[in-house]
C-alpha cells in the first residue's frame, strides 16, 4: 500500500508547468549578433522630424558598441517579456501561412544581403544582411466580362512585407491614430520604417531571384489585444535611394495633421529620412569600434525636468508619463532605448545618478543612498 502511495507522489512531482518548460526553453535562445557587418534592425539616423528638426532616432551607438565588443548583457529578457516575444512570431507564421494557403507567397524570411557603403579605411564593402518577413506575388481586383470582380496575379510584379504586432497606447494611438497623434490615419513606428527603407534599397536580389519588379513594401500592423490591423505602403523617392516615402494602401502619401502647426508654433512638414542619413550612422559605428572606450550615451534614463516640460508641451510626451515623472523622481522615466537596453546597468551603473557621479556632484555612497541603499 505504501509502494503505490510512493509511486502516485513521484509521478505528481516530476510533472511541471508546460509554460514553465517552455520559459526554459525559450531562455536558451540564443542571441543573434552580426559582428562583422551591419544588419536593418540596427539602423539608425538623425532626420528631420515634422517641426523641422534635426533628431536622432533607432539604436543607440552606444549599446551597438557594447554588442559588438561583446559585452556581457545584464538586463535581459523576463520570462514575460520571452512570451511576447513568442507571440510576434507566431503573428508572422500565420499570416505567412495564410498568403501561402492563397497562393500568394513567393518567398517566406527571405534572406538578402546588400553592399550598403564602403569602408573607408579598408575600401571593403560595409555588408548590410537581414531577413525579409515575405514577398508577394501582386495581386490586384480585376473586373471580368461578366462584370464580377476577380483576383488577378501579376506574375511581373511583387511587394515585400513586413509584419509586426503592437500592443497598448503607442499601437492604439500613434499607429492606428487618434486625436493627439500627428498623423490622423497613423504612421508606422520610425525604427520599422527605417529596416524597411533599407530592405528597399537592397531589394534588387528579390528581383533577379523571382524576376519580378517590387516598387514598395509594405509593414502590416496587427494589434495583440484586439486584432485591429492596418497596412502602410513604403517605397523610396528615388529608386533604390532616397527619402523614404509612407502612403496609405490607395498610394496618397500620409500627411501631418495641419492643425499641428497651431499647436507648434511652426509649420508642420513632412519627415525627411533617407538611405544616406542611415548610412552615415552606419559608418560612425565602424569608427566607434575602433576604440576600446564606448562612445558617448546617445538617450537618456530619465529626463530632465526641464526636457520632460518642453517635451510634454510638443506633444512627445503623454500626459500620463509627465504625470509619473513629477510624483516619482527617482523612477526610470526617459527614453524607451534606455529603459529597455540590455546593457542598461553597464551604461548606467548609478541608475539615474550616474551622470551626476561622473562629472563629481555626487559620490557613488551618496548616489546609492538617493535610492535608500547602504548605511
Amino acid at each position: 500500500m505504501a509502494a503505490n502511495s510512493d509511486n502516485i507522489n513521484n509521478d505528481e512531482k516530476i510533472a511541471i508547468d508546460p509554460l514553465d518548460s517552455a520559459i526554459i526553453a525559450l531562455r536558451g535562445g540564443k542571441y543573434r549578433e552580426s559582428l562583422g557587418g551591419v544588419n536593418p534592425t540596427g539602423a539608425s539616423a538623425e532626420m528631420i522630424n515634422e517641426r523641422g528638426e534635426k533628431v536622432l532616432v533607432g539604436k543607440c551607438l552606444r549599446q551597438v558598441w557594447y554588442s559588438k565588443k561583446r559585452i556581457p548583457r545584464t538586463n535581459t529578457a523576463t520570462d514575460n517579456n520571452h512570451f511576447v516575444f513568442m507571440m510576434g512570431h507566431m503573428g508572422e507564421a500565420g499570416l505567412q501561412e495564410a498568403w501561402g494557403n492563397a497562393g500568394m507567397l513567393l518567398e517566406a524570411n527571405a534572406k538578402m544581403v546588400h553592399n550598403l557603403a564602403k569602408n573607408p579605411d579598408t575600401d571593403d564593402d560595409i555588408r548590410l544582411s537581414g531577413e525579409v518577413d515575405a514577398i508577394l506575388r501582386w495581386t490586384e481586383t480585376r473586373m471580368g466580362e461578366d462584370g464580377e470582380s476577380r483576383i488577378h496575379i501579376d506574375p511581373t510584379k511583387a511587394i515585400g512585407i513586413e509584419v509586426k504586432t503592437k500592443y497598448g497606447y503607442f499601437g492604439k494611438g500613434q499607429i492606428m491614430g487618434n486625436r493627439d497623434s500627428i498623423y490622423a490615419n497613423g504612421y508606422p513606428q520610425i525604427e520599422h520604417l527605417m529596416q524597411t527603407g533599407l530592405y528597399l534599397a537592397a531589394r534588387k536580389r528579390f528581383e533577379d531571384f523571382h524576376n519580378v519588379k517590387i516598387p514598395y513594401f509594405v509593414i502590416c500592423y496587427v494589434l495583440r489585444d484586439n486584432g485591429v490591423h492596418k497596412s502602410f505602403r513604403v517605397e523610396l523617392s528615388d529608386g533604390y535611394e532616397g527619402r523614404i516615402v509612407v502612403k496609405d494602401m490607395e498610394g496618397n502619401e500620409l500627411k501631418p495633421k495641419m492643425e499641428k502647426s497651431l499647436d507648434w508654433g511652426v509649420q508642420a512638414q513632412q519627415m525627411e529620412l533617407t538611405i544616406d542619413m542611415m548610412r552615415e550612422r552606419y559608418l560612425i559605428q565602424l569608427e566607434n569600434l575602433k576604440s576600446d572606450t564606448p562612445p558617448p550615451r546617445e538617450y537618456d534614463l530619465r529626463y530632465s525636468d526641464e526636457k520632460a516640460e518642453t517635451m510634454f508641451a510638443a506633444g512627445d510626451l503623454s500626459k500620463t508619463k509627465k504625470a509619473n515623472h513629477e510624483k516619482k523622481p527617482l523612477d526610470d522615466i526617459g527614453d524607451w532605448n534606455c529603459s529597455y537596453c540590455d546593457w542598461k546597468d553597464v551604461c548606467y551603473p548609478q541608475g539615474i545618478f550616474t551622470t551626476a557621479v561622473e562629472n563629481g556632484t555626487l559620490t557613488v555612497d551618496e548616489a546609492l543612498a538617493n535610492y535608500g541603499i547602504g548605511a
